[in-house]
Parts: structure tokens; sequence; C-alpha cells
């Protein structure tokens, strides 16, 4: 397990926006905030990080809870022990 696995974190974030939009194009999801669709797209395919007002801006477009996009399949108990030295990889 690589100590820091932000970039998979990341990954699965990403597909959480992608599985929220669905079939919604992200004209109109830009239409319903404060961001650009080419912005939303980008994080979408993980192309950028993004701001914490982006995130927030995202999931107002997509008219769900920010923490809906953060509910990812994850063990974040499992990569904290890790981390703590408390397991081996």
């Amino acid at each position: 397990m690589n100590e820091y696995q932000t970039k998979i974190i990341k990954e699965l974030i990403a597909k959480r926006i992608k599985e929220a939009k669905g079939e919604t194009p992200y004209a109109q999801i830009a239409e319903r905030c404060d961001t650009t669709a080419a912005r939303i797209s980008d994080v979408a395919n993980n192309r950028i990080d993004c701001q914490l007002s982006t995130f927030i801006d995202i999931a107002t477009g997509l008219r769900i809870h920010p923490k809906d996009l953060l509910d990812i399949l994850f063990d974040f108990d499992k990569y904290y022990a890790h981390l703590d030295g408390k397991m081996k990889p």
C-alpha cells in the first residue's frame, strides 16, 4: 500500500461525481451553480484538483449534499492504521 493514497481517493471522488451526474450535461449542471461546464468536466475526469468552493458548486449544480460526493468505497480506518504504523502493508 502506498503511504499516501491521495491519487486513488481523488479518482474515487471523480467517479462519484460522474455517477451523480448521470446523463445530465455539464452545461446544465453549470447553469445551476457558479462554475463552468469545463471546470466540472475537468474535476469529474480527475484532470485537475479543485478548490473547496468549486467542490461545493459542483454539489450545488448536481443538487446533492457535498458529503454525498465524498461517499466513496475506501477503507479509511485501515489506511489510517497503516499510516500510524499499526498495520503492516
